[in-house]
């Protein structure tokens, strides 16, 4: 009989067998010569000993063998069976046997090698495959495309490593809830699928990130063309619970060339492309380049350095004046965002804002401005008390918005500083707004019950209707700088601006116009009857000692300092003293804190 695996018999129960077949023999033959030793000996006893020898041995060894093939046998293919069970293999199984039972016994053991086949085969799958999606997991991904590029070297081929990065998932799993979060994802594997070869293979590493293996790739277009058939597959909605959900993906393109590191570089040269494909206004795709390594790598640094800005004391925060336009009056400051850099000196928000924002660091620093700024105002207003008292301002931004304890955390810092709530307007920008209304709405009333200050900053650059807005218990319209830019020079600036003032008035709100430069836009601004105007021909954003200096030295009233804004100022405050000499004001610059 054959063994599972082919394996000898081992030594040991080779020599039991020997023995079990023996046994019958030895016991005949004592039995004969037990009984002839009764007889007296004679001829005759001699004869019937010879003859009851060759009887019995040969009968005795048959009934021997015949023991063994039906029971030795059988224990001993079990045996080995369970020897495979234990060496990882669960496909081998006991044969039937004629005794009742041994068969009940190798059933038994054919039913735990089955079980445990199950059970291994599914943990295995666990351990490889994403259970969400049925797509291979990082770990199995990774696996196959090492093969894959060991394959590729031999062959002189390239491969080709896609990675995706859905946009605005964050967005549909708050909105929607994170089981049709999953139900969209799960959609989204199916299309990627839709869209490749038989020998090709996608993944789902983590979140709403997706990557897709590409063999045997000719060029570069032929992994281009599998990227746009998965945008153009994922431009059709997803129908969830009756409601069609539109998603798209950022996709970055990396193929192996010759001397390739390895997988995990393969990887991290598409998810540098695909970075940047978001960079480049999201829903889009970016193959990578050589010079996507020196960026990473100049980030990487950024990011570290900014990780330990706060503990350095190396974040400043400057503060630009508001000015009553009518009075010339500053009524309110701005807190904006400043980093003495150790090796690249003075950096403006536009130079480290989207690296805060990605990495999460602008919740951290949002805070820290948000108390510096308090205490400032508290110091200002003990020291240069006027009536009303002076007001700030602070930016909130997207990612505040998400925290669940941003009401209480202001209320606590107020508290802490002594402030009164209506001294401190808190700015969010329109396209913040509209990213999560609902959510937003209800973070908005609640501040408004706090007795803060709202308004909506650089309006009129998002995508905000009029009649959504009415909805958003705001106090102020701050409008944006691209408007004030042309005032004077295009009738279609002067247009929008007229007409966010006239709505901002019909629904009892006040107006800030931003970006300032020229006394001719102080003048069209001032014609459009706007109650407050910043800029930088008004005043550039100052330390908060030379703020303090200007209020020492009573220059809020700028009329009486010789800056008359009925007829046009001559300088504007604090110039140069940020070391930017350019005419741009900062409000495209600043940070959402």
């Amino acid at each position: 009989m054959a063994r599972p695996g082919g394996k000898a018999r081992p030594w040991g129960l080779r020599c039991r067998l020997l023995a079990l077949t023996l046994a019958p023999v030895a016991i005949g033959v004592a039995l004969l010569i037990l009984a002839l030793q009764l007889a007296p000996p004679s001829r005759e006893r001699d004869v019937v000993l010879l003859m009851g020898v060759l009887v019995v041995v040969p009968a005795a060894a048959v009934v021997g063998r015949r023991l063994t093939g039906q029971i030795l046998e059988p224990l001993q293919t079990m045996v080995a069976v369970i020897g495979e069970m234990g060496a990882g293999n669960y496909r081998e199984r006991v044969p039937s046997s004629s005794i009742r039972e041994l068969d009940v016994l190798g059933g038994a053991v054919n039913h735990l090698a089955e079980e445990l086949d199950v059970q291994v085969t599914g943990l295995a799958r666990q351990a490889f495959h994403d259970p969400l999606s049925n797509l291979p997991n990082r770990a199995l991904f990774m696996e196959r495309l090492k093969h894959a590029l060991t394959r590729a070297e031999s062959l002189d081929r390239s491969v080709a490593v896609l990675f995706l990065d859905l946009d605005n998932f964050k967005v549909v799993n708050d909105s929607l809830g994170h089981q049709n979060g999953d139900h969209l994802l799960i959609a989204v594997a199916e299309r990627i699928m839709g869209c490749l070869r038989n020998e090709d293979s996608a993944g789902r590493l983590s979140g709403d990130e997706f990557t897709v293996l590409i063999e045997n790739v000719a060029d570069v277009a032929e992994a281009e063309r599998v990227a746009q058939r998965i945008q153009a597959a994922l431009q059709t909605p997803v129908t969830i619970e009756g409601r069609e959900v539109f998603t798209g993906a950022s996709i970055g393109i990396a193929v192996s060339t010759p001397g390739y590191d390895g997988p995990d570089s393969l990887l991290r040269d598409a998810d540098l492309a695909m970075y940047r494909a978001k960079a480049h206004g999201r829903g889009r795709y970016e193959v990578f380049d050589r010079g996507l390594n020196a960026v990473a790598m100049e980030r990487l640094e950024l990011e570290t350095d900014l990780r330990r800005a706060v503990e350095r004391n190396e974040l400043l925060v400057y503060y630009q004046p508001i000015m009553q336009l009518e009075t010339g009056k500053i009524t309110e400051v701005e807190a904006l965002l400043r980093w003495q850099h150790p090796r690249r000196g003075l950096l403006l928000p536009a130079e480290f804002l989207a690296l805060a924002e990605q990495t999460g660091l602008i919740v951290p620093i949002g805070r820290w401005v948000l108390q510096e700024a308090c205490c400032t105002l508290r110091g200002w207003q003990s020291r240069y008390p006027t009536d009303p008292p002076l007001s700030m301002s602070i930016n909130l931004s997207h990612r505040d918005f998400q925290q669940p304890d941003l009401v209480d955390e202001i209320a606590r810092v107020l508290q802490e500083n002594r402030l009164d709530p209506g001294c401190l307007e808190l700015e969010i920008t329109e396209s913040a707004v509209m990213a999560d209304a609902d959510t937003t709405v209800a973070t908005l009333r609640k501040l408004k019950a706090l007795g803060v200050r709202l308004a909506i900053d650089d309006f009129g650059t998002g995508n905000s209707s009029l009649s959504c807005l009415k909805r958003f218990p705001v106090d102020t319209l701050k409008v944006d700088r691209t408007f004030i830019d042309g005032l004077g020079h295009h009738t279609e600036d002067g247009a929008i601006a007229h007409a966010v003032v006239a709505f901002a008035k019909a629904l009892g709100l006040s107006v800030t116009a931003e970006g300032i430069e020229t006394v001719e836009q102080l003048a069209e601004i001032q014609a459009l009857a706007c109650e407050r105007g910043q800029g930088y021909y008004l005043a550039r954003p100052l330390p908060a000692d030379a703020v303090s200096a200007l209020f020492a030295a009573s220059v809020g009233w700028l009329g009486r300092n010789g800056w008359d804004l009925r007829n046009g100022a001559s300088h504007p405050i604090g110039a140069g003293h940020d070391g930017d000499s350019r005419r741009s004001g900062p409000f495209s610059l600043k940070i959402s804190s």
